[in-house]
């Protein structure tokens, strides 16, 4: 996709300026009914929307670092000065903790600018089929701020407008929206992506929200609610479009020159030669030894549990950690956003990896566990999609990874959980799968011992106090 620059914001802030010093127009009014009046003005404040997902409350950094060290993956380096990022590896967490706050505050940005693209957009005399795809990748961005924020804080305020010239208290001061209903919308929203939408974009556009992408979400968004049928249903869908592959090396999904590649059904776009567009995940996962990785900031370790978890001969194991680099040993750290073909130790902070959101294999690993949920069982289907998955992390071995078979409905579903893991290391999704499986509790014990204490009511977050300090109508969370 080409750069996203963010020009609506600073045509806002610059409008309001000039405006109050002279003409005391309201600055709302400079906003809907001034800026919004070409393609162009779609395009940018569509930009202004996949801009949020590259925060680093969200996709850069906070939003997948949380939910890393929250589960039984990682930990929080012990000598990292940081009490809030600790709150999630010791399940001592507040309704203080800045991260979530922020996350939270990140979140509800993109969805308000979503809402003001819904909003403003139709009218504009534009090219229809344009307009139309601005509006679902509008509706699909909205739903991954809302995905995002159900399954870590549950009820949450569903707003879906721009806030009105009034302003009035309903609009500022939202109740909790049940859980249900918030998931009803995202399901709307992604549906109206999935027929809005193109199957792939040239060359121009890469990093768009596709036709694919929304049907992929939309299995995912039903797995995690127990729609078994309809999860297998999309999933099925976004296979038979014909547009993925996996990569047969697992590596190559970490390369730059593979970015919105073959496997990629959608990633957050970062940048390597603007420092405020540059990955964090690269970094976060290095060691900080000087003169070997000055930009390592080494925030997380990956536990015992995760690098004694995986199956002898498992070539991601070795794309995914390393304890040694030249003459240089330590403990096991990730590395496996790290290009080493783009990027020498020195120039890691300068990062242009993205952020994966969803990638093909794991679409392949959505259908199998649904098939076996909605069928008692594991069908052939479902052994195939995930012998897939493992044969690609084989890479040429034999006798290593053997494909399933001969398993019961328990076996499978664990041996889903357990390639899960192995195939998405640090991409943000081991704290869901723990929560929507009910193996949370269990698992963060068995792998951090006496360090973690987490109870079912962790099974969500807090709701940060500063927006309850705010907002007199939003409740907490049971437990905190």
């Amino acid at each position: 996709m080409k750069k996203i620059n963010i020009y609506l914001i600073a045509t806002f802030l610059l409008a309001i300026t000039a405006c109050e010093k002279e003409l005391e127009i309201k600055p709302h009014e400079i906003y809907y009914d001034n800026f919004y009046q070409s393609k162009e003005d779609a395009l940018n404040a569509v930009n202004a929307v996949y801009d949020v997902l590259a925060y680093v409350d969200q996709y850069s950094s906070t939003l997948w670092l949380i939910q890393d060290i929250a589960s039984d993956d990682c930990n929080a380096r012990a000598t990292l000065n940081d009490p809030n990022l600790h709150e999630f590896n010791k399940y001592n967490l507040n309704a203080t903790n800045i991260y979530l706050a922020a996350v939270w505050e990140a979140s509800y940005l993109g969805i308000s600018r979503a809402n003001i693209v819904l909003d403003r957009v139709p009218p504009i005399d534009m090219d229809s089929t344009l307009n139309k795809r601005i509006l679902g990748e509008a509706s699909f961005l909205r739903a991954i701020f809302y995905f995002n924020l159900v399954r870590m804080f549950g009820d949450v305020p569903l707003v879906l407008e721009p806030l009105s010239p009034e302003m009035n208290d309903d609009e500022l001061y939202p109740f909790r929206e049940e859980t249900s209903k918030v998931y009803e919308k995202i399901i709307a929203d992604l549906e109206m992506a999935s027929k809005s939408l193109p199957e792939y974009y040239t060359s121009d556009n890469k990093g768009r929200a596709t036709k694919g992408a929304a049907l992929a979400m939309l299995a995912n968004v039903h797995l995690h609610i127990g729609n078994w049928s309809l999860a297998a249903d999309f999933a099925r869908q976004t296979i038979n479009l014909g547009v993925y592959q996996l990569w047969p090396d697992y590596a190559d999904n970490f390369k730059e020159v593979n970015k919105n590649g073959m496997e990629s059904v959608f990633e957050v776009q970062f940048y390597r030669n603007d420092v405020s567009q540059n990955s964090q995940m690269v970094i976060s996962g290095l060691p900080s030894i000087q003169g070997v990785f000055p930009a390592g900031v080494e925030i997380m370790l990956p536990t015992e549990d995760l690098l004694n978890s995986f199956e002898e001969g498992d070539y991601r194991y070795e794309v995914t950690f390393f304890d040694h680099y030249w003459f240089d040993t330590f403990e096991p750290h990730i590395w496996k956003y790290w290009d080493q073909e783009a990027y020498e130790p020195d120039e890691t902070s300068e990062s242009g990896a993205d952020f994966w959101v969803m990638r093909y294999s794991e679409v392949l690993l959505i259908l199998a566990e649904a098939l076996n949920e909605a069928n008692g069982g594991p069908t052939q289907e479902a052994y195939d999609a995930i012998n897939q998955v493992r044969e690609r992390a084989r890479n040429g071995q034999t006798g290593v990874l053997p494909d399933l078979s001969g398993l019961t409905q328990d076996e499978f579903r664990k041996a889903v959980l357990a390639e899960r893991r192995h195939e998405f290391v640090n991409e943000g999704k081991r704290w869901f799968d723990l929560v929507r499986t009910g193996n949370l509790v269990e698992y963060v014990k068995e792998a951090k011992g006496d360090k973690a204490n987490p109870q079912e009511f962790n099974n969500l977050f807090p709701i940060p106090q500063r927006e309850r300090n705010n907002n007199p109508n939003l409740s907490q969370n049971t437990g905190y």
